[in-house]
């Protein structure tokens, strides 16, 4: 966890440079280069005959991750933190360059943001600034990986007293020590990274980092996960949801009640060679008098005795070249596969708290419930999304009226009233927020796509202008403003806004068809054929007989 995040450069490269570097990934070539004491990721891509088509580089500032499973990368833009294209794989053979996580599914290049609740995992602690949704104080780690406050609490009345030398009797309560705490709150502790549902909601009135040791998670945020019968994929971040499914934990009880600390040591991991005998002696904690069915001599043969061998195996995981061991603590192996992975289901409710009903005003929790549908929502296709957002709408209506300046849950239901096709209140309820938050980012990026959408053209370029000061770094407000210019007739201007935009994200496709309309649009059909030829190179070979059937429809 001290490795968590860290300051990078090439004095602090560990990584192999010529392992897998450089890679190609679709029609994208990726490399990692010194500059000077810099280490810079660069993206590229050439035409069919070799010639360069464009590149995109970025020094990189912080690493994250230890380098056990892998290591992404963070670039720091005047406190605005995206994420590098390009990770570190140490698990194939001496290591390997690729995609990061989740890249393979959709391409971000150098433009996913990084925000605060990926930070607070990976972090010791950051300031966001407020109503942006990826821009910190800056420096922007106070602290870089994490560190002992968030696991003990506050240090400050511990460290005092330990200075003027006051005696102690008995437990020390000037600083958490978790094993003095209650199961839940102890494991509260763990959960506040380790749990990781599907979606995650922070209280009312909460924010990213308020959390404390010793005090109940679920007052800070809520974890909602899918029912029981749909958790089957392997996720490389649910441990907890499968260590409360084993039958090690339901049955423990008092004292002994399982927990993340009943085989793991959060101040060290044992060595390799220590590993079989050290949760060997974990697993007899508790299992000493009834042990293995199989005879030893067949233990001994098969796994040298390794517990974890047959009851916790490895599984797949979404993330490449990785892979999570199953903590549901399994008899047989062949116990891992059960239940439907169809989900979500237009007539059930898809998401239930991880932590029991009772644990918060059951008011709240149909605010947060509400939330978490419409969260979900954004990610699921317009058929799926609409049923979801018909569940979340009357929660995010009742919870607007307790509680009228809740923004997060304004934004929410605007977003409900969009994919319910009620546009018009859609676009008045993220102006509401607006008019609270002027400078709220998420609003008003969503404003400029539905004033777009709604041909409300001046509108949507108040808000697009309003976007850029808020964050010049974002690409797709460059091309929302490029886009309105468009709609007004305004060519020469949507040209120039729209190669801006190019200098954030060259291999955007909707910007490089919009600079192709822009270019015949003004009588220049060489550019357009020449941005054509760019465009037709950046789409997947199986996919090119669309561009060019669009193509062809723009010049008529």
């Amino acid at each position: 966890m001290a490795r968590s995040v860290s300051p990078f450069d090439g004095a602090s490269l560990t990584e192999r440079m010529d392992a897998h570097n450089p890679f190609v990934a679709g029609p994208f070539r990726y490399e990692i280069k010194r500059r000077g004491e810099r280490i810079v990721h660069r993206e590229s891509a050439d035409d069919a005959k070799g010639n360069p088509l464009f590149a995109h580089e970025a020094a990189v500032d912080f690493a994250v991750g230890s380098g056990r499973r892998g290591r992404s990368y963070l670039i720091n833009d005047d406190g605005f933190l995206f994420m590098s294209p390009i990770t570190w794989y140490p698990q194939k053979d001496q290591g390997l360059w690729d995609l990061s996580p989740g890249y393979e599914r959709g391409n971000a290049h150098f433009t996913r943001a990084i925000v605060p609740e990926c930070l607070f995992c990976h972090a010791n602690r950051a300031e966001p600034i407020e109503h942006t949704t990826h821009r910190y104080q800056q420096p922007i780690f106070q602290g870089y990986g994490i560190g002992c406050e968030r696991c003990h609490g506050p240090g400050e009345l511990h460290a005092a007293r330990r200075r003027q030398r006051e005696e102690v009797v008995g437990i020390d309560r000037s600083i958490v020590n978790p094993r003095h705490l209650e199961h839940a709150l102890r494991e509260a502790i763990c959960q506040q990274c380790h749990l990781q549902g599907e979606e995650r909601v922070l209280r009312r009135g909460r924010e990213t980092f308020d959390f404390r040791p010793g005090l109940p998670l679920h007052e800070f945020v809520v974890d909602f996960v899918k029912p029981e019968k749909y958790q089957t994929d392997p996720k490389f971040v649910g441990t907890v949801e499968q260590m409360y499914a084993s039958r090690c934990f339901q049955e423990s009880a008092g004292e002994q009640k399982m927990g993340c600390i009943s085989c793991h040591d959060p101040h060290a991991v044992p060595a390799p060679v220590q590993r079989r005998t050290y949760y060997r002696e974990r697993c007899q904690a508790c299992h000493a008098e009834r042990g293995c069915s199989v005879p030893e001599p067949s233990r001994l043969k098969d796994n040298a005795n390794n517990c974890v061998a047959c009851h916790m195996p490895p599984t797949g995981s979404e993330v490449n070249h990785t892979s999570i061991t199953d903590h549901r603590i399994v008899r047989r192996a062949a116990a891992t596969e059960k239940g439907s992975s169809s989900w979500p289901i237009v007539d059930e409710m898809p998401l239930v708290p991880f932590h029991p009903p009772g644990s918060a005003p059951e008011a709240e929790g149909q605010r947060d419930l509400g939330v978490a549908l419409m969260l979900l929502a954004d990610r699921q296709p317009p058929d799926s999304a609409r049923p979801l957002a018909r569940r979340a709408l009357p929660l995010l209506d009742a919870a607007l009226r307790r509680d009228a300046d809740d923004l997060p849950t304004q934004e929410r239901r605007a977003d409900a009233l969009w994919t319910h096709g009620r546009f018009d209140d859609a676009l008045a309820a993220y102006q509401a927020v607006l008019d609270k938050a002027p400078g709220r980012e998420y609003t008003l990026n969503r404003a400029t796509t539905l004033a777009l959408r709604l041909k409300r053209l001046e509108l949507a370029e108040t808000y697009a202008r309003r976007a850029l000061e808020v964050n010049p770094r974002r690409a797709q407000s460059h091309y929302d403003l490029a886009a309105v210019y468009a709609q007004q007739g305004d060519w020469s201007q949507a040209l120039s806004v729209c190669r801006g935009a190019l200098e954030h994200n060259p291999a955007s496709l909707s910007g490089r068809s919009l600079l192709i309309v822009c270019y015949l649009r003004l009588r220049d059909r060489p550019r357009a054929d020449a941005e054509f030829e760019t465009f037709l190179q950046l789409h997947p070979p199986d996919k090119r007989d669309a561009a060019k059937a669009w193509f062809a429809q723009q010049v008529k």
